[in-house]
This record gives C-alpha cells, structure tokens and sequence, in this order.
C-alpha cells in the first residue's frame, strides 16, 4: 500500500475534518468531513463543473449562477439542486463519479509525491455524497489503489438482426 492510501485511510478512521493535499504528478486534493471524502480534485480529470457542462446535462450560464452563488459558503452542490437544475440523486452519483476518477489518479502518483493536510479546510462545492472511506478500512483504499486506470469506452458492436417477415 502506498503512502497517499496509508494516510488518507489514517485520517478517515480517525475521522478528521480538512483537505489533504497531494503534490507531484498529478497532484490534487481530496477533502474530508467528518472522515468522509466529500470531494477530490485532480489536474489529471475533469472538475464537478466540467463534467456537467461538457456533458450538455447543465447550461454553462446554469453552472456559473450556482458557482456565484454558493462558492463563498460551501454550497454550490445545494445551489444547483435548490435552483432546480439537477436531483440530488442526480448530482450525488456525478460527485461520486468525480470523486472516485481524482482519487484514484492521485493514488496511481509518485509514493514520494509530498503530502500535507490542512484541518478545516472545505471544499467550495459542499458536501452532496460523502463517501464513507474509514468504515470500510483499508481494503477499500488498496481496492481504488490497485483498480486499473479508466479508459475510453468502446462503442458497442452493431449487430444485424434477421427480420422475418411472414405472408
């Protein structure tokens, strides 16, 4: 198990509140309430926002009204939701989605990428799906460390279908 994945499952189960920040390549940070992973980000994927602009699920003008609104107080995620743009069903599964593609590219980095978490520290998005790291233990951390990098998906096989026709 590598360093990132030691202390990240360190600081769940022991449940600490703040952003661990992680240099080198790709560098990122993964933020934490509570124990929980409520948001990560990385250089190496696309942010919350990106993800649901370039999708075509939420109007750039509909992205920037939440982001004015709730960026100061930890509550764009709500702001979206509130405003009628997504379900929080909706928006949980793609936080999650964002959540686990940043992890896992910064779990693939350097070992010796350096690392330093800062209490207190909150995301601006707020926390929509807290991902629960430290009751699942340390299985789970070397699960997202060892799962293979995405890739792109392969557009399914056209496949003919025999049409009968009866007289």
């Amino acid at each position: 198990m590598n360093a990132l994945c030691r202390l990240l499952t360190n600081l769940a189960e022991s449940g600490r509140t703040g952003a661990l920040h992680v240099g080198g390549a790709p560098g990122g940070v993964i933020y934490l309430v509570a124990g929980r992973i409520t948001h990560a980000e990385s250089a190496a994927c696309p942010g919350i926002g990106e993800r649901l602009v370039t999708s075509g699920r939420l109007a750039a003008a509909a992205w920037q009204s939440a982001y004015a609104a709730g960026r100061g107080t930890g509550t764009v995620g709500r702001a979206l939701v509130r405003d009628g743009h997504l379900g929080h069903h909706e928006l949980a599964c793609r936080v999650v989605a964002a959540i686990t593609a940043a992890t896992h590219a910064l779990l693939q980095g350097s070992d010796e990428a350096p690392m330093r978490f800062v209490p207190g520290e909150r995301h601006w998005f707020g926390a929509v799906a807290p991902i629960e790291l430290g009751s699942l233990g340390t299985q789970a951390a070397q699960r997202l460390y060892t799962r293979p990098a995405p890739h792109r998906l392969r557009p399914a096989r056209r496949t003919r279908r025999r049409v009968t026709t009866t007289r």
